[in-house]
């Protein structure tokens, strides 16, 4: 399954091209639908507790009811959600090379779990001019689901087990998408992803009403496709 771009690149010091190849109608990923049995369990980060109310501090910690929320009220309310970190302007919810983590400050935390999803993608890179002394190289990648999960996030801190994305090897990288509502089409996913050569993930533009984060991963010796 892949979507269509062409973009100039730069490699070190050298520009790339990467381009997308094509996707038809009826060549749509389709996620897998996640039952509730494979909905993650939920583990808290050490020494974390549920946030309790005492008299003097209910109305500062007060949790946001979010059931019945529509999807657009939730990315909303999620994308608002602040981090305890004490980050200017860091996010509650988060996507990291970790996976999912949920560190959200004290005030307007949500009351209960909520329920999210997660997709990684495969970004298939493969070299299609060589260097020479006049032109660079030429690249084309595309996109290939690996697969569509939903998680449960919260209410107490902690990492969600087993959302780790999946690491990039020698013509592979990964975009890794969490997001709400319909599942993500081909053509929203990023068409200038730069060959960094660092293992190391880097936040991602992804097109969507419902998308909360995205991180891509870069494959570790384009060199050798």
């Amino acid at each position: 399954m892949r979507s269509a771009s062409k973009l100039l690149i730069p490699v070190a010091a050298v520009a790339v091209l990467l381009a997308v190849s094509g996707c038809s109608e009826d060549e749509k990923p389709t996620a897998a639908k996640a039952s509730p049995s494979e909905l993650a369990r939920y583990t808290a980060a050490p020494g974390s507790a549920t946030p309790t109310d005492s008299p003097t501090t209910a109305a500062s910690t007060k949790c946001v009811k979010t059931a019945g929320m529509s999807v657009k009220q939730l990315t909303g309310y999620l994308g608002e959600l602040r981090s305890n970190s004490g980050a200017y302007r860091s996010r509650g919810l988060t996507l990291d090379s970790s996976g999912l983590n949920f560190t959200p400050e004290a005030v307007q935390r949500p009351c209960e779990a909520v329920k999210v999803k997660l997709a990684h993608y495969w970004v298939d890179v493969e070299k299609t001019r060589d260097e020479t002394a006049v032109t660079p190289a030429r690249y084309e990648y595309g996109y290939t689901l690996i697969d569509t999960a939903s998680y449960k996030a919260g209410p107490k801190d902690g990492r969600v087990p087993d959302t780790a994305p999946p690491g990039g090897n020698g013509c592979q990288g990964t975009v890794s998408v969490t997001y709400l509502g319909e599942d993500i089409p081909p053509e929203s996913l990023p068409n200038d992803l730069e060959l960094t050569g660092t293992t190391a993930p880097v936040p991602v533009e992804v097109n969507g009403d419902g998308v909360l984060s995205a991180i891509y991963i870069s494959p570790v010796d384009v060199e050798s496709c």
